[in-house]
């Protein structure tokens, strides 16, 4: 009913609001003056910030809609009261930023949309453009990958998704299958001390693995220095001689 507005206003929460929420209509109401209207000094707006207040803040909107001279008789409903305010507001966005919004007009809207109709279409062959990512089922998907891969829970998908293509792509690239599987006796992480948290046992466990992690890194790094001192060595024990400068004889 509002997305206009909503969005002229360019409100943070998209999907509309739901003005039968008293808690949402005071949200609404709070935002209007905190981010537009500021009507109210930041200390005179005490009461209505008090939104899950309704003691508090009912008298606080009843005294707001005085202040702001609302055309009391002539609104009947909260939706009525919700539609003077948002146009209340855009009279002020549109008055603080006039030179912006001046060259704008409804012939120039539909012109413009006209032409972005009337460009070609470019269909993306990239089947992950289609994907909605937030959607329910992709995020069931991400957090059953993960379980099966060990990656531990983690309440935002997307973070538990990148976990799990890090160990894909680690552990299951075609290089490292081609290496022998290692056996012996796993790293006991849960058994012995000696990082200084021994009444600590989650802590103890913790660092740990922050150790082994950082043990990993230190040989990643050597390994990569060698490989870096080798290929040196290679370019300075060859030298390539050019025989067209060379001279016999003293002068």
């Amino acid at each position: 009913m509002f997305e206009r507005y909503l969005a002229a206003l360019e409100y943070p929460a998209p999907g509309g609001i739901n003005i039968d929420d008293p808690k949402e209509f005071r949200n609404i109401i709070l935002w209007l003056e905190d981010q537009k209207i500021r009507h109210y000094t930041i200390e005179d707006r005490a009461n209505l910030r008090k939104v899950t207040s309704p003691a508090d803040w009912d008298p606080a909107y009843e005294k707001y809609k005085l202040d702001l001279k609302f055309p009391v008789s002539d609104l009947k409903s909260k939706a009525e009261e919700l539609t003077w305010l948002f146009l209340y507001a855009i009279k002020l966005e549109y008055s603080d930023s006039v030179d912006r919004y001046r060259p704008i007009s409804g012939a120039k809207k539909q012109e413009e949309e006209k032409k972005a109709t009337a460009a070609p279409q470019i269909k993306s062959t990239n089947p992950f453009d289609n994907i909605d990512f937030t959607s329910p089922d992709f995020e069931q998907g991400s957090r059953n990958l993960a379980e099966k891969l060990g990656v531990a829970y983690h309440p935002d998908h997307l973070v538990s998704l990148r976990s799990a293509g890090r160990v894909i792509s680690t552990m299951f690239n075609k290089e490292v299958l081609k290496e022998p599987i290692i056996t012996g006796k796993p790293f006991p992480l849960d058994e012995g001390t000696g990082m200084g948290f021994s009444k600590e046992p989650d802590m103890e466990k913790a660092a740990r693995i922050l150790r082994l992690l950082q043990i990993q890194n230190l040989r990643k790094l050597q390994t990569a220095i060698n490989e870096t001192i080798v290929s040196v060595q290679n370019i300075t024990a060859d030298p390539r001689t050019d025989t067209s400068l060379g001279k016999v004889g003293m002068k």
